[in-house]
């Protein structure tokens, strides 16, 4: 049952991913399609706010699905969390442009971007939640970096899908029918997640928690009232690690090397070169994920966050000189340097330091709502912050003082959180014979 589990939240971790690569790495296609102007800085500011938008319905989804969760089962709550991301996936799959329907065709696109949100903002609390519930807690560090590697994996498929259809349609048969299969892709692999979730039992832990009555009533109450430090904390560690940071690398590098390089005058790569990178650094970053998260039950925990809060801050500068370099092997060498260290580094291990931050009776809800409102509302909105702090400016290089800012803010979070490793709550001691 612990592996067909670990299966069934792999497929969550790994779809909601998939998810967001198809909205950030085909942001210059959904752009111009949705939101055509002769402007391109103005097409894109557009497009990042529909993204954001996907992001304000998940602190909603986490505590709608953290509820459930805390109260009825972590499975109980994950068997929707899936079903309805994939139908905003198959939504959009079929989805009229803005040539054709006009202004509905945004619109559209943004609900199910929202009712996306609100799936996924249940997804990822339940699925860390259930997996730490299921495993030795000496080992929580690895099952993090083994959920946390299936981000490279879902990039590594996404982009490795794309570069296929754009070889086999060009990129005018991409632009016409080749995102609209990846939608469809999307859609496949989320119902497939909801059948292997229908023949998964709840976690032990929550089972004690049932059997001893120690289910609270409510527990968005519960973890606000007793443990809001708690969240600011882990709001601020995981914003920055697996938010900024996270679509810093992965969605507005892509439009910083190519589209706002070319409108400012500086050299530019093609898409397909920042393809090749993101391809390239998801290939390594299914090991790395796995090592850092190995790492993590050796050493501990915290001295990983500082070490990526730290070269973040140094490493500002650089990358983002090399991303408009016009070089394609600077611009493919920052996006790896950047999602093994700035992002992988902790970004491995934060969610497991979130489990361990709050006790079982709320952990769904605690963990939803930090990560939720971290990742939806600072990760969410950075790459709209950082194309606005260029286009307002005129400064393209305005977002290194971004991460430099952020660098600072993340390195005090990971002072204050202390280490994590080792701590057990009331209900745990029966994953020590797991």
């Amino acid at each position: 049952m612990r592996t067909l589990a670990i299966i069934s939240t792999s497929i969550g971790i790994g779809f909601e991913w998939y998810d967001f690569f198809l909205y950030s790495l085909l942001g210059p296609i959904i752009a111009e399609l949705f939101f055509p102007s002769k402007v391109a800085v103005l097409s894109l500011l557009l497009y990042y706010l529909v993204f954001l938008i996907g992001f304000l319905g998940r602190p909603l989804g986490g505590i709608i699905f953290g509820h459930i969760g805390d109260r009825l089962g972590r499975i109980y709550a994950l068997y929707f969390t899936l079903l309805f991301a994939g139908v905003a996936s198959l939504v959009v799959a079929v989805l009229p442009t803005y040539y054709q329907i006009g202004i509905v065709a945004p619109i559209i696109l943004a609900a199910m971007r929202f009712l996306d949100g609100v799936a996924l903002g249940g997804e990822w609390g339940g699925s860390f939640s259930l997996t730490s519930e299921y495993i030795n807690p000496n080992r929580r560090g690895l099952y993090s970096g083994i959920l946390q590697s299936t981000v490279s994996i879902a990039s590594l498929l996404i982009s490795g899908l794309t570069l296929l259809l754009t070889s086999i349609l060009g990129s005018t048969g991409f632009k016409a029918i080749g995102w609209r299969i990846l939608f469809g892709i999307g859609f496949i692999i989320a119902i497939l997640g909801v059948f292997v979730r229908l023949r998964v039992e709840d976690s032990p832990v929550f089972k004690q928690l049932q059997s001893r009555g120690q289910i609270v009533k409510s527990p968005l109450l519960e973890a606000v009232k007793k443990y809001w430090k708690l969240i600011l904390i882990g709001l601020f560690l995981v914003g920055v690690f697996n938010g900024i940071w996270y679509y810093m690398n992965y969605a507005f590098s892509i439009a910083y090397a190519t589209t706002i390089a070319k409108e400012f005058g500086k050299p530019y790569v093609t898409y397909v070169v920042t393809q090749l990178g993101i391809f390239i650094v998801s290939i390594i970053g299914i090991f790395a994920s796995i090592f850092f998260g190995y790492l993590s039950d050796l050493i501990g925990r915290r001295p990983q966050m500082l070490a990526d809060a730290v070269f973040g801050i140094v490493f500002a500068a650089p990358y983002f000189l090399m991303l408009i370099s016009g070089n394609p092997a600077l611009v493919i060498t920052a996006l790896v340097i950047g999602g093994l260290f700035v992002y992988y580094l902790a970004g491995a291990i934060t969610p497991i330091v979130l489990v361990e931050m709050f006790p079982p009776q709320v952990r769904y809800t605690g963990i939803s709502m930090a990560y939720q409102i971290g990742v939806g509302f600072l990760g969410g909105s950075a790459p709209l912050i950082m194309t606005y702090l260029i286009a307002a400016t005129h400064n393209i290089y305005s977002p290194i003082y971004f991460m430099i800012g952020t660098g600072v803010l993340v390195l005090a979070m990971a002072l204050l959180v202390g280490e994590t490793k080792g701590r057990l709550y009331m209900g745990e001691e029966v994953l020590k014979q797991q």
